[in-house]
């Protein structure tokens, strides 16, 4: 497995000249390893979250959990306050592994978040790794350890 890894920066917004930072990051994987991912089905696997997902999906969170308590017309209020949390959330960055196998572009506002993103990528990677290393050890091979 290869990550690529590419780093730039523009300008955002027509009024400001505030620079927006961005990956674009892809895995390559061997055949072997594409085989063993769709065989596993680890492309829905989860590699990383925006903040402004988190931050959406909480919101939801908190609105359902308000609603339950809350007199009907309350509660019609935050339940709808929850669905549109929730739609927002929908439209913020999600990778998986089948995204990053097709290859993804992320824009940052501050350089914290993407190296936060690109750290999460790249671990996520190490880890797909460990998964794919063990899924090939279940072939009834035996495996002995001493003390």
């Amino acid at each position: 497995m290869k990550l690529l890894l590419r780093r730039s920066q523009r300008s955002g917004g027509m009024m400001s000249n505030k620079v927006l930072f961005a990956l674009d990051a892809r895995a390559e994987l061997s055949p072997e390893e594409r085989s063993l991912i769709e065989k596993y089905a680890l492309g829905k696997l989860v590699v990383y979250d925006s903040e402004a997902r988190k931050k959406y999906s909480e919101s939801m969170q908190g609105h359902l959990a308000d609603a339950q308590s809350a007199s009907a017309g309350r509660s019609l209020w935050k339940t709808t306050r929850g669905l549109a949390s929730l739609a927002m959330a929908a439209l913020s960055l999600r990778i998986t592994v089948k995204s990053l196998m097709d290859g993804e572009h992320v824009e940052c506002k501050d350089l914290d978040e993407l190296l936060g993103a690109e750290t999460a990528i790249t671990e996520a990677c190490k880890n797909l790794k460990a998964y794919l290393e063990t899924a090939v050890t279940f072939d009834g091979r035996e495996e002995v350890i001493e003390f």
